[in-house]
Order: C-alpha cells, then sequence, then structure tokens
C-alpha cells in the first residue's frame, strides 16, 4: 500500500546566506533564529508590504500574527506582504479562549483568519490568552480541543501552540499535557521569569517562540550596567538579542518591528551570532543575577499583595520600573515609562497613605522607592 504524504508537507523556507536556523521543537521544520511579530506594523501599507516580504526574502520563515492586534487590523497588514510567498513560511493565527467558546465559535475565527491572510492553511494555530485556569473550557465537549483536532484532520491547521501570561509553574502543567506544540511567552534580559518555563519546553521538545526580546522598546536604552554584567560592547537591542538567542532551549526570538532598518538590524544580528562559539549562557545569566542581587533581599516580587491601591497607583508597573532602573540602569526607557503612564494610574495620585506597606509581605518602603520614581521623572 502506498503511503500519501502528509498535506502541506513542504520544508520551510531557507536563506543560509542571512539567516540561521533552530529546530522548532519536535515538528521536525527548522524555524528562522528571528521571526517576525506583526503587532507593531504600521498604518503604511507600502511599509507594510515592503517589510514582509523582504523579511521573507531574507530568509524570516517564522510570523506571529492575530486578527486582534492593532484595532483588528493586524493580519490586513500582514497579508499583503504574504502575497506570493506562503509556501514554506508560517503565518500563525490566534484566537481566545472563554468560557462561552465553542468549537463551531473556535472553527469560524481559523476561517476568518485564513481568509484574511490569503492562506490555505495555518501551519501553526496559538490558543491565545492562554491561562491554566481555562483548561476546562479546552478540553470540554463541544469546545477548542474538539475545533483544533477536526481542523487538523482537514488540513486546516498542522501544529497548535498557546501564549499568555500566566505563571511559570502553570504552563509547565500545561505543556506536560502533551496537548501543544510551541508556547510564545515573553522573554528577555530584565525578564527571565519563564526560564524554568522554557527549559522544560526543551527537555518535552515543544518548541519556543520567545516574545518581547527587547521587552516592548525599554531595552533600546543603552545601560552600561548591562554592557558590563554581560561582556559586550554593543548596543542594547544587540545583547538583548543575543541574550535570547544564547538560551539553547529558544527556537526562535520574535521581534515587532516596523521599520527596514529594525529588520535589517536584527536580521544581521541572528545572523552573525553563533551562540555555540560566541554566547555563554551560564556566564550571561550570572551576570544579570549579580546586578539582581546588588538591590538587596528586599526586593519587589511582582506579587501584587499591594493592588489594588485606594488611589489607582499601578504600583506592581511602577514597581517594575523602579526594579529596571535600579538593577538595569535603563534611566532614560524608565524615565520615559513613568511620564507616560495614564493619569489613572500615575504616581500623581500617591497620597503616601502607607496600604501598600502593610500589605507586602517583603517590607518594602514601597511609599518612598515610589517618590525616588517620581522625582527621576520630573512629576
Amino acid at each position: 500500500m502506498s503511503v500519501v504524504a502528509p498535506a502541506h508537507s513542504e520544508p520551510l523556507i531557507r536563506n543560509d546566506e542571512t539567516m540561521r536556523y533552530r529546530p522548532f521543537g519536535k515538528t521536525g521544520w527548522q524555524v528562522s533564529a528571528l521571526s517576525f511579530g506583526c503587532m507593531r506594523l504600521q498604518d503604511n501599507p507600502e511599509l507594510n508590504k515592503e517589510l514582509v516580504s523582504t523579511a521573507i526574502d531574507l530568509g524570516v520563515n517564522y510570523f506571529e500574527s492575530t486578527r486582534y492586534y492593532l484595532g483588528g487590523t493586524c493580519q490586513h497588514r500582514t497579508a499583503p506582504g504574504l502575497e506570493g510567498k506562503t509556501a514554506g513560511v508560517i503565518v500563525s493565527g490566534k484566537e481566545r479562549i472563554n468560557p462561552d467558546q465553542t468549537a463551531y465559535l473556535f472553527r469560524k475565527e481559523i476561517e476568518r483568519q485564513l481568509e484574511i491572510l490569503g492562506l490555505s492553511h495555518f501551519k501553526f494555530f496559538q490558543v491565545g490568552w492562554f491561562h491554566w485556569g481555562n483548561m476546562p473550557h479546552l478540553l470540554k465537549q463541544g469546545g477548542v480541543l474538539d475545533a483544533i483536532r477536526q481542523a487538523k484532520a482537514e488540513g486546516l491547521i498542522q501544529c497548535v501552540g498557546f501564549t499568555g501570561h500566566d505563571s511559570p509553574e502553570n504552563f509547565i502543567k500545561c505543556i506536560e499535557t502533551g496537548l501543544f506544540d510551541s508556547l510564545t511567552v515573553p522573554y528577555n534580559l530584565i525578564n527571565r521569569s519563564y526560564e524554568p518555563t522554557i527549559k522544560r519546553a526543551g527537555q518535552l521538545g515543544v518548541g519556543v517562540v520567545a516574545m518581547c526580546p527587547v521587552a516592548g522598546g525599554v531595552l533600546a536604552c543603552e545601560s552600561s550596567r548591562l554592557k558590563e554584567a554581560l561582556q559586550m560592547d554593543l548596543p542594547t537591542t544587540e545583547m538583548a538579542l543575543r541574550f535570547v538567542l544564547s538560551n539553547p532551549d529558544v527556537s526562535t526570538a520574535c521581534s515587532g518591528m516596523n521599520t527596514m532598518e529594525q529588520l535589517q538590524q536584527n536580521v544581521r544580528t541572528a545572523r552573525e551570532f553563533d551562540p555555540a562559539e560566541q554566547g555563554d549562557f551560564g556566564a550571561m545569566c550570572e551576570g544579570l543575577d549579580r546586578l539582581r542581587a546588588e538591590l538587596g533581599d528586599k526586593f519587589c516580587t511582582g506579587c501584587r499583595y499591594c493592588m489594588p491601591c485606594p488611589e489607582g497607583v499601578d504600583i506592581p508597573r511602577h514597581m517594575d520600573l523602579y526594579r529596571q532602573w535600579k538593577a538595569f540602569g535603563l534611566e532614560e526607557s524608565v524615565k520615559q515609562n513613568v511620564q507616560r503612564m495614564p493619569e489613572a494610574k500615575s504616581l500623581t495620585r500617591c497620597t503616601k497613605c502607607g496600604a501598600c506597606i502593610q500589605a507586602c509581605p517583603n517590607d518594602l518602603q514601597v511609599p518612598d522607592m515610589l517618590d525616588e520614581l517620581s522625582r527621576l521623572a520630573g512629576l
């Protein structure tokens, strides 16, 4: 009896002159070390088409998208650059999950996103905004998993992943179910909370898409402290990408790019950096750990026990900015982020009532730290 090849089994594109490639979990695919996050594309059709098309020519073969980004226009902005170039390229779609989600609605969303993007199938489709508490909604009869299995049987999707912001421990439980081929999590120099999850994914053969490698632009700010810790005299954005790619369990670093300069710089970094020869991941982690240790035993752990603030101040976000300033020397970026905080969550609302001190399990003098931050930003 003859064996029929699986549908859509063409290999992914490669351009070994301009890009490096890595195994994507157990899929058998070689994914580009740099992938393209489409959520930052501008309202500029000609530029978007050129960016996406050029990225493919340079060997980028993974594009992260969903209909919901950019006010519902993300995939519309992405599609023109894909025209005539979709063979051998992963364009991931994504749909949310909630108690009311059904197999029918999830299937209709898969079809809708395929139509917008001009694709015949998704090589990867992601369960978006996922967390462990949503597992019953995934598994229920007539739920999302039923839609995924049927779509896979019909060749509309090949693999399934998930993305979200749950705890590292919960995401480890998610990948240990064996239901997912990949996960997408934030990971960068200043947010290493998912390192245990990424390590476990590597052990299980689950692909890892590391999003926010430059921390949403925060690491565009130069930092002499980071250069010293990593022993690199390079622009901070390049150091950030090198750090992510030094982790052997990361399949691809997904960067949101909206200028040709960003694309060319990131492609050059991904091509020129060889982790086997130039990256000592352990030494990098040790250097970053030393920076954090300089804060002492008492620092914000992000437990959010300080919330809600009686005055509406976003204390956890400001405490994270405080850490970025004190530990990593990202002064200018921190200053700008504090200044851009919405008025309803701004430090200008703080009355130093002390409620956060009483709630903090680490006995931090939160109002004093926020006051330092306020002075830095000139509020």
